[in-house]
C-alpha cells in the first residue's frame, strides 16, 4: 500500500487524498504548511512513497497589481519551497513529488504568470532531486484544472500521458541539474 502525504488547502486536498485512497493508498493530509514539521518528525524518514503538493490557502495583499503580484510570489509561491525542504527527508527513496499550479485572481493572472510559476517548480524540482542525491525522486507538475482522480492517478504513477502532465522530471541527477542550469547561467549574462 503506497504511503502519500497530501498538503493544500483542505477541500481540493480532501478531494485528491479520498481518491488516493479509492487507488488503495494510506494517505497522510495537511490543510496548513506550518503542521507539515510536526507531520514529517512523527512519521520519520522515508516514511511516505508520494508527496501531493496542492496550493496553500493564500490571501492577496497590496494596494496594486504589482504589489499584489509580489506578495503572493515571496509570501505563496516560494513557501512551496520551504514546505518541500520540510517534506524531502520523509521521501522514500524512490518518492513521486507531485506539484499541482494553482488558479489565480484574474486581476493578476496571465500567460506569463503560469509560465513562471511552472518555471518555479520545475527549479524546485531539479533543487530537491539535487538535495536528495542517494533518492531517485520523480517529479510531476500538473495543471489546476485537473480532476482529483487524475491527480491522484498521477501522483501514484499511473497515468503519465502528456495531457496529464504539464512537466515531468524522472531520476534526475545533480550532475545533470548543474550542468544545465549552468550551462544557463553562462548563455543568459
Amino acid at each position: 500500500m503506497p504511503t502519500v502525504l497530501v498538503s493544500g488547502t483542505a477541500d481540493p486536498a480532501g478531494a485528491v487524498a479520498a481518491a488516493l485512497r479509492e487507488f488503495g493508498a494510506d494517505v497522510t493530509e495537511v490543510h496548513d504548511l506550518d503542521d507539515l514539521a510536526g507531520v514529517c518528525q512523527a512519521v520519520g524518514a522515508a516514511a511516505f512513497d508520494a508527496y501531493v503538493q496542492l496550493p496553500a490557502t493564500f490571501e492577496m495583499a497590496g494596494e496594486t497589481v504589482v504589489d499584489r503580484v509580489h506578495h503572493f510570489y515571496s509570501a505563496g509561491v516560494l513557501a512551496r519551497f520551504t514546505a518541500l525542504s520540510t517534506v524531502l527527508p520523509a521521501l522514500d527513496v524512490d518518492a513521486k513529488v507531485t506539484f499541482v499550479v494553482g488558479a489565480l485572481a484574474p486581476e493578476v493572472a496571465s500567460q506569463d504568470d503560469l509560465t513562471a510559476r511552472r518555471a518555479l517548480l520545475n527549479v524546485l524540482g531539479h533543487a530537491a532531486s539535487a538535495d536528495a542525491q542517494e533518492k531517485r525522486l520523480v517529479v510531476r507538475i500538473l495543471g489546476f484544472d485537473l480532476a482529483p482522480d487524475a491527480i491522484a492517478r498521477a501522483a501514484l504513477g499511473r497515468d503519465s500521458t502528456s495531457a496529464v502532465l504539464l512537466e515531468e522530471m524522472s531520476r534526475l541527477r545533480y550532475d545533470d541539474w548543474r550542468t544545465e542550469l549552468l550551462g544557463m547561467v553562462a548563455i543568459e549574462a
